[in-house]
């Protein structure tokens, strides 16, 4: 395979809510039809990137640079996520990455790098690797692109980026590991995951990187491997994926995505999954790592983010939305999950958000 080179880009605990509490209906606290898995996997926006698709002889090494570099190489703002993957089609390598031991990755595997700091995949002894930047550049020695794919020392490889928009608190994200390697086909593969990457080696073999198919199938294959790595590895761990296991907690995130602008206390928390209040308030910290209020803070501000974002809704309208019924206190409580206040923030993120439209 000839060197085929491109980038495309595409689109707490103490803070409370004065409410009225007989705005909580029976609806809401019997016949939650939110899923907060696809709840959270919708708010981050999901698009792609293909940067390359190569064949590589050995010995050869390639540095990915951290996330903030990377944005910068791609031209993406501060406040889109850029995760970088690499699909294995033929062949193997080893990623090297900061504060991990190295992962051998092999034929169809792949390793999405969530945590944002840089990475080396090489295969052979080298004594330098080449940068991404440059190889996107054409600035790169490229005598170990392999001419013919798939002989039995090349590694055929797909790397590309997802990108991610409306992230800020996000639990999906916060929750997964600086790594995620998985299997693409297999036993140990999910259909979807398998058919997505299939599809997608066809769609970039033809040449149609940039398609409309191809974008919209990086976007599946994102939100494919987080799926499966929730069900292969997220019940093993407490954290947010085994919390949407539990039928007691689970069924409380889902009472709370359906409706953050609720009353909610741990109380009325307990009370719609029948359990005690300090019985509930002690299983969910011990299951999610977090309070139930903090966690159902943490979410009203993502909401915020996402509306402050993507809307033109007035503050005192999302403040209420999300079941605050002073502004300032909303404010004051964004301040401090979020770093700035709401206003300064929709205007940053706006400014920043050209490139990358809202889905």
């Amino acid at each position: 395979m000839s060197a085929n080179i491109g980038c495309i880009n595409v689109g707490l605990d103490h803070f409370h809510c004065r409410y009225d509490h007989s705005a909580l209906s029976s609806e809401t606290m019997l016949s939650p039809v939110t899923s907060p898995f696809e709840d959270a996997l919708a708010a981050l926006r999901i698009s792609g990137s293909v940067l390359l698709h190569e064949c590589y002889r050995p010995p050869w090494a390639i540095e990915v640079p951290d996330e903030r570099q990377l944005q910068k190489l791609l031209g993406a703002k501060s406040d889109v996520r850029v995760l970088p993957f690499h699909l294995v089609r033929h062949g193997s390598f080893v990623l090297h990455h900061d504060g991990l031991e190295p992962i051998d990755v092999e034929t169809n595997d792949v390793v999405i790098c969530t945590g944002g700091k840089r990475h080396r995949m090489a295969f052979g002894a080298k004594s330098e690797a080449v940068s991404l930047a440059d190889i996107l550049s054409g600035e790169a020695d490229r005598r170990e692109v392999a001419s013919v794919a798939r002989d039995k020392r090349t590694t055929e490889l797909i790397c590309g980026v997802f990108l991610l928009r409306s992230v800020p608190l996000n639990p999906m994200l916060a929750a997964l590991p600086p790594v995620l390697k998985l299997r693409t086909a297999g036993d140990d593969a999910s259909p979807l995951l398998m058919r997505v990457a299939e599809s997608l080696g066809e769609e970039l073999a033809l040449g149609h990187r940039s398609s409309f198919t191809a974008l919209r199938l990086l976007e599946v294959f994102c939100a494919a491997a987080i799926s499966q790595h929730r069900r292969a590895e997220g019940q093993h761990l407490p954290g947010w994926f085994k919390a949407l296991d539990d039928p007691k907690i689970g069924s409380a995130m889902a009472r709370i995505h359906q409706n953050p602008g609720a009353p909610w206390t741990v109380a009325l928390l307990a009370e719609a999954v029948a359990m005690s209040p300090s019985r509930f308030a002690a299983r969910f910290r011990e299951t999610t790592r977090q309070s139930a209020m903090a966690y159902v803070t943490r979410w009203r501000m993502s909401v915020a983010c996402r509306l402050l974002r993507e809307t033109e809704l007035a503050l005192p309208e999302i403040a209420a939305e999300i079941g605050y019924q002073d502004t300032a206190a909303f404010s004051r409580a964004f301040k401090a999950l979020v770093g700035q206040s709401p206003s300064p923030w929709r205007q940053q993120t706006r400014l920043r958000s050209n490139t990358f439209p809202a889905a």
